[in-house]
């Protein structure tokens, strides 16, 4: 009977060993979560991508390629050239004004803010560009005659068209998705752009009486030459896309493509800007 209780002694100090051994590694852990904080799980789910909201400021390089059309300056340019005459409609009609490409490389920087809903990021984002886009076309001569009656009138026009884009900037709304490390978004805006856009245009005319054939004596004839152009602040519209990708939690890198149209005002050419660039950021 004695060694039935002596062993029922030591199996509940047995149990009762286990159970203060599981009691102590109980509070140990509740312990070491409290350290950790009451929400450890959420740290290292935010430990997996950063804070995209916030002030920002960056800069960039990039490749920007210029196209320049002053087609819609025709009419006014043949107007300044032979203005209310019977010529001027045969002036517009070899006024040939071709586009102009030039690419460049462009650096610049640029500022903005973030706000953060969810996983959607809105913001707003300024930017300035240089560049040395100049670029000039020279076309001609071209003649054209019209018979009318007993006269035949007849112009000979050479036309110059160039454009010099040394600067711009954008004030843009962009629109992301916050995925972690990686932002990519899209961006549309106002363009701004400092623009000396000419074409000018140079030539002769001449009336022949064509009423006794074959001789064709001229009656009148004469040159001229016109320049229109203007010289300053262009306004225009500007959209783009990229990514930007977090290094740290206040550092990170972009890749954009940006687009950008300048309007012609009648008096320059109209001009567009592609620009691929990459550079980097720090939030704050």
């Amino acid at each position: 009977m004695s060694v039935h209780r002596l062993r029922g002694r030591k199996g509940l100090q047995h149990l009762g060993s286990l159970t203060i051994a599981a009691f102590v590694g109980t509070a140990t852990a509740e312990a070491a979560d409290y350290l950790r904080g009451a929400y450890a799980p959420d740290a290292v789910t935010k430990s997996e991508g950063i804070d995209w909201a916030g002030v920002y400021v960056g800069g960039y390089v990039g490749y920007t390629g210029a196209q320049v059309d002053p087609s819609r300056l025709r009419s006014r340019l043949a107007q300044e050239g032979l203005p209310n005459s019977t010529f001027t409609s045969l002036l517009q009609s070899t006024i040939n004004l071709r586009k102009i490409d030039k690419d460049r490389t462009s650096f610049g920087g640029f500022a903005g803010v973030n706000y953060l809903w969810d996983d959607v990021v809105l913001g707003i984002e300024v930017d300035y560009t240089r560049s040395a886009l100049d670029g000039s076309t020279t076309a001609g001569p071209y003649g054209l005659s019209q018979t009318a009656g007993t006269e035949e009138n007849g112009v000979s026009s050479t036309t110059t068209a160039r454009a010099r884009v040394h600067e711009w900037g954008t004030i843009r709304g962009r629109v992301g998705y916050a995925a972690g490390w990686f932002m990519p978004y899209i961006t549309a805006g106002l363009a701004l752009g400092n623009i000396d856009g000419r074409a000018t245009v140079s030539g002769t005319w001449e009336r022949i009486d064509v009423s006794s054939p074959p001789a064709r004596p001229v009656i009148a004839s004469g040159s001229f030459n016109a320049t229109i152009g203007r010289r300053g602040i262009a306004y225009g519209g500007a959209v783009g896309a990229g990514v930007d990708m977090a290094l740290f939690s206040n550092v990170f890198l972009r890749a954009e493509w940006q687009y950008i149209q300048f309007g012609s005002s009648g008096l320059r050419p109209e001009v567009s800007l592609h620009t691929a660039r990459v550079g980097g950021g720090v939030k704050f």
